[in-house]
């Protein structure tokens, strides 16, 4: 089994190593490292550099590991924040395929706005091109020749280019990355929405369960909200519009939403429209590719 003691730590991970390290100390796959496991990957860290740390130590060099990495002060190593730690080579991917769960809509639109460099719309020949090369590296750590390139750009175009315009849209990306569907399509949110169902949708979409919606959670409902009336926002108007909501319905300034004040939306706005509907006329948003 790969461990860290097996890799020179002065150097700059590969993405597939990273990946075989971030695995091997988030033993029981939650997507972070905390107490036990943050302690195993700093023993064999000093291990690695022919150090040897005594117990009684193991606290304290937990502690400074958080005070200087852990971003959100949650008292655990995620994986962006482990990537700070350990030097990986550059691969935009890789921080979305290490979390064991499906890419949200949220995080989609930051791959999307990463590849498509140009912000056309759509992912050119080389956009193309480089996020095949951050998929496979990401996966198996394979470095592509010029050939191999041609041959996996055809392939994929040929199975995931619907309209054979010889490009990449956003909802052809979705399904490279089988992205899910949105979590309300099945709902008919304007028409006589119960309060069963929006318990439902809010305990969706509260993924801590702490009660509130806020930061990536707030960002995953409203952006499934608004694909609901076809109208996709870049990840930027987006977290523009979630700003503009926070303003008009965090009625404590908290900066979270709690399910009452959800609610409150939800339930007062007229029959047959969208929630934000009038938020998003603020803000002039408009549909993106």
């Amino acid at each position: 089994m790969f461990v860290i003691r097996s890799v020179p730590v002065t150097f700059r991970l590969s993405a597939a190593d990273f990946r075989s390290v971030w695995e091997h100390y988030d033993s029981d796959s939650n997507g972070y490292i905390e107490e036990q496991e943050i302690d195993k990957f700093l023993k064999d860290l000093f291990e690695a550099q022919g150090q040897v740390i005594a117990k009684s130590d193991i606290a304290g060099l937990r502690a400074t590991l958080l005070e200087c990495y852990d971003l959100n002060d949650d008292g655990k190593i995620e994986v962006a924040e482990m990537s700070r730690i350990l030097p990986v080579e550059e691969n935009f991917l890789l921080k979305f395929k290490l979390e064991n769960k499906p890419i949200s809509n949220t995080n989609f639109l930051r791959i999307w706005q990463h590849y498509d460099n140009d912000r056309s719309g759509v992912l050119e020949k080389s956009e193309l091109e480089k996020f095949i090369v951050d998929l496979m590296k990401t996966n198996k750590n394979i470095s592509i020749k010029p050939k191999e390139m041609e041959q996996i750009s055809e392939e994929i175009l040929n199975h995931f280019d619907k309209n054979n315009n010889g490009l990449i849209e956003q909802a052809e990306l979705r399904s490279i990355l089988k992205v899910p569907d949105n979590y309300l399509s099945s709902m008919k949110l304007y028409e006589n929405l119960t309060r069963q169902q929006f318990s439902r949708i809010f305990s969706h979409y509260d993924a801590n369960g702490d009660g509130f919606l806020q930061g990536e959670e707030l960002l995953d409902i409203v952006g499934d909200m608004m694909r609901m009336v076809d109208i996709h926002l870049s990840i930027d108007q987006l977290e523009s519009l979630c700003q503009s909501l926070l303003s008009v319905i965090d009625v404590d300034s908290d900066g979270r939403i709690s399910k009452n004040e959800l609610a409150d939306l939800f339930f007062t706005a007229p029959d047959g429209r969208n929630p934000f509907s009038s938020l998003i006329l603020n803000e002039g948003s408009s549909p993106s590719t």
